[in-house]
């Protein structure tokens, strides 16, 4: 399996979404956009960088385990 691409495709939206949150601040700025981020965006966000950082981690166990069950000599 490759994660690499998936992994991008998904780093790569959630670098995109940061950006267009960021320019809502400058024609939304009251007390529903805070209580957004902090029930939405905020959590969202974290969720993500979760996710990513669980993908890293299967990724570096597949390599380990192809590593580890590949014949003598066939690399």
């Amino acid at each position: 399996m490759r994660f690499g691409a998936t992994r991008s495709q998904i780093y790569d939206a959630q670098k995109t979404a940061r950006a267009r949150w960021l320019e809502t601040a400058d024609y939304w700025d009251d007390q529903v956009r805070l209580e957004h981020a902090e029930t939405v965006w905020e959590p969202l966000d974290q969720n993500v960088s979760e996710a990513l950082r669980a993908i890293d981690l299967v990724a570096t166990l597949f390599t380990q385990i192809r590593r580890e069950c590949e014949y003598p000599g066939s690399s």
